[in-house]
């Protein structure tokens, strides 16, 4: 399992998300998704608009 794999797992379980058939909460699904959109940008996969206080380029695997 990759690093962003194990990041995300982490992050459903601390807003309390698994994957069971059961309603989730919109707001623990939506931080879900807005984390995940920020480290597909970070790893520089997906375009962003950089905001302050970020790293000035995407951050690499080999870095």
């Amino acid at each position: 399992m990759d690093a962003l794999a194990r990041l995300l797992a982490r992050e459903a379980r601390a807003l309390g998300l698994d994957a069971r058939d059961t309603p989730q909460e919109p707001e623990a699904l939506v931080a879900l998704a807005r984390r995940t959109l920020e480290e597909l940008y970070a790893l520089g996969l997906i375009e962003g608009t950089p905001e302050p206080e970020c790293w000035a380029t995407p951050r690499r695997p080999e870095h």
